[in-house]
Order: structure tokens, then C-alpha cells, then sequence
């Protein structure tokens, strides 16, 4: 990538990291949460039932965190723990269907903003937008756990 591109896309990037970061902990507070309790709790919710140590994987959070934070927020009610049946060591995280109908609600005016933005693009260009994201998302998680 040119230089020129790099020039551009940084300070870019650098504004968007800090309103995103910023508008998901405003999120969080809204719901009683910190942005951290918030996040695990959407990728529990995205990713599907996963045991604390997937989610200690997605995250990079030490165990220790990580416990507490679940306890947290199966105390708060937005996961549950379900044990394994056929393995009755292993516990499950579960998002609880209310607590995500709950948090949908608290994105939901910024949801029509963003339905108003992408109605600028085309079909092709909402494309590559994904599959920027997508890759970007990757590259963040790769990112983290180093």
C-alpha cells in the first residue's frame, strides 16, 4: 500500500476507533454494564453457546477476568450457564433471549441511522464494506492476542 493510503487511512481509522470505543461503552452504561461485560456478551451471543474458555480465546482475557466477569453477568441476567451433559465438567455460556432483546433496544436509534447510511451505497460497494469488515475483524482479533 502506498504511503499516500497509509496517510490517509490512519487518522481516519484513529477517529473511528475512538467513537466506536466510545459509543459502545456509552451502550454499556445505558444497560449497567461495562464495554467489556457488553462485548463478551455479544460474542456469546454472535458466536453461539461457547464454554468460558472459548471465550477466553475470542477475547484474550485471563481466566481470573474472565470468571469474574461471568459472574457478573450471569448475576446481571444476560448469560445463563448450562452444564454438559455428557461431560459434567464442562459448563456452557448461553446469551439469555431477554438480555438480547434488551440490548437490540439500545441499539436500535443508531440502527436507523446506519440503515440510512448504507442506503448511499451500492449493492456492490455494501460488498466490499462487508468483506472489509469481515477481514478487518479478523486482522483486530489476530491483533489482540498477540
Amino acid at each position: 500500500m502506498s504511503s499516500d493510503r497509509m496517510n490517509r487511512y490512519v487518522p481516519a481509522a484513529q477517529l473511528f476507533a475512538a467513537r466506536l470505543v466510545l459509543f459502545q461503552d456509552a451502550v454499556a452504561r445505558k444497560l449497567g454494564l461495562s464495554a467489556t461485560e457488553l462485548k463478551c456478551f455479544r460474542l456469546v451471543e454472535m458466536l453461539g453457546p461457547m464454554t468460558a474458555a472459548d471465550l477466553a480465546s475470542e477475547t484474550g482475557l485471563t481466566a481470573a477476568t474472565l470468571s469474574g466477569l461471568v459472574e457478573r453477568l450471569v448475576a446481571k441476567q444476560y448469560l445463563v450457564r448450562e452444564q454438559d451433559q455428557a461431560d459434567r465438567r464442562r459448563w456452557t455460556l448461553r446469551a439469555v433471549p431477554d438480555a438480547s432483546k434488551v440490548v437490540y433496544e439500545a441499539y436500535a436509534v443508531h440502527g436507523d441511522r446506519v440503515k440510512s447510511l448504507f442506503g448511499r451505497y451500492t449493492a456492490e460497494e455494501f460488498d466490499v464494506i462487508l468483506q472489509f469488515l469481515s477481514e478487518f475483524s479478523v486482522a483486530l482479533k489476530a491483533s489482540a492476542l498477540d
